[in-house]
């Protein structure tokens, strides 16, 4: 402890470190803000020896830093939340219908799982007709006939 008083340089140094390890298990943008403050503030360390203005300059560097950040990475967090939404993944695919189809409703199996469908365009789907999945509404599938090449 006598150490870290003497050179308070070491104790930003492993402040740091302690938040990276914690940003590294949360990878969450919860703490990175804190690793490049405490490293800068172990910087002026050096030539601001009281810990009172130390701890004043990282709590400033910490607020800036986590402004810049959440600005920076708010739209690539947006961005990844739209990424991973499973019904987007449906789209293209193709289903079997399971009863009568058309734009007033009707159901398909996709893999595993049964799905409520209706017609793109109004059309009628008899049951076991394939179909491609155009889109998502709700828990409905959007769906049209697959058109067999031969």
């Amino acid at each position: 402890m006598q150490y870290l008083i003497e050179n308070l340089w070491a104790m930003w140094i492993a402040i740091g470190i302690f938040f990276l390890a914690v940003e590294l298990c949360t990878t969450a943008l919860i703490s990175i803000w804190f690793v490049p403050a405490a490293g800068i503030t172990a910087l002026i360390s050096f030539v601001v020896p009281k810990l009172s203005w130390q701890i004043l300059i990282f709590a400033v560097l910490s607020a800036v830093f986590m402004l810049l950040f959440r600005k920076l990475y708010k739209n690539k967090l947006k961005k990844g939340e739209d990424d991973v939404k499973p019904e987007t993944a449906l789209i293209g695919k193709t289903a079997v219908t399971t009863e009568f189809t058309d734009n007033h409703g009707g159901r398909v199996k996709c893999g595993d799982v049964y799905w409520r469908a209706e017609t793109q365009d109004g059309s009628s789907i008899n049951t076991g007709e394939t179909v491609v999945i155009t889109g998502v509404t709700d828990t409905t599938l959007v769906v049209k006939k697959e058109i067999q090449n031969f």
